[in-house]
């Protein structure tokens, strides 16, 4: 297979704290697209600045930064400049992470594991307007996508969640502003779905499946 090709004039940010991961990362995009433009912010402020300052092709975000969260400056980026795609890159391989991200805009989200060829495809989809999801391992992170395949709905994903960080029913109720009555339906309904027959098993059952990862 033809490895894909970036025009020259494309023009990416590298947003990453982590000195030697980011000049790994220039050093194998540069070995695979000669000529693409790739700035560097080690913080959000200077992150914010090079936005400012230049027009972007595609941002490629880390979500852990020294003075800010990557959601948070995901966010500042996309008032800064509507139009430029920005895809986490981190070492995160927690499907709430990427909910959280896919909802707020991202239009990737892209583990660190993955090599450079991998990477260089991603990023050749999201320039051409795709939206790209690769978990560690090349697995993908897409518990949505999982979720509808068995069954499983948005709200019932979110009780899962609960339920993996071992919460009783009645702060479950509190979490989600639901009835104790809905929670359980809500439970029955999984325990249904997953073939369990109680909450330790749902969660282990749940995990196999991907649809949880803690």
């Amino acid at each position: 297979m033809v490895s894909p090709v970036l025009p020259q004039d494309t023009r990416l940010l590298l947003i990453d704290d982590h000195h030697i991961y980011l000049d790994g990362l220039t050093l194998t995009l540069q070995n695979l697209c000669p000529g693409v433009t790739l700035d560097h912010a080690h913080t959000g402020a200077e992150a914010e600045r090079q936005v400012r300052a230049n027009a972007y092709d595609l941002v490629l975000l880390d979500l852990q930064l020294p003075d800010s969260s990557g959601l948070a400056l995901l966010q500042k980026l996309h008032k800064l400049d509507s139009l430029v795609p920005i895809a986490i890159l981190t070492a995160s391989n927690s499907p709430s992470d990427l909910d959280a991200a896919m909802h707020l805009g991202a239009a990737g989200f892209i583990s660190k594991t993955a090599d450079g060829a991998m990477l260089l495809e991603a990023v050749t989809r999201l320039l051409f307007g795709e939206q790209v999801v690769i978990g560690n391992g090349t697995q993908p992170l897409d518990r949505q996508g999982s979720a509808r395949e068995v069954g499983v709905t948005p709200r019932q994903l979110e009780i899962l969640d609960l339920l993996a960080e071992g919460l009783p029913n009645k702060v479950i109720c509190q979490r989600l502003n639901l009835s104790e009555d809905t929670v359980k339906t809500h439970l029955k309904a999984l325990f249904n779905t997953l073939g369990c027959h109680n909450r330790t098993e749902c969660v282990s059952t749940a995990r196999k499946l991907g649809l949880v990862s803690f």
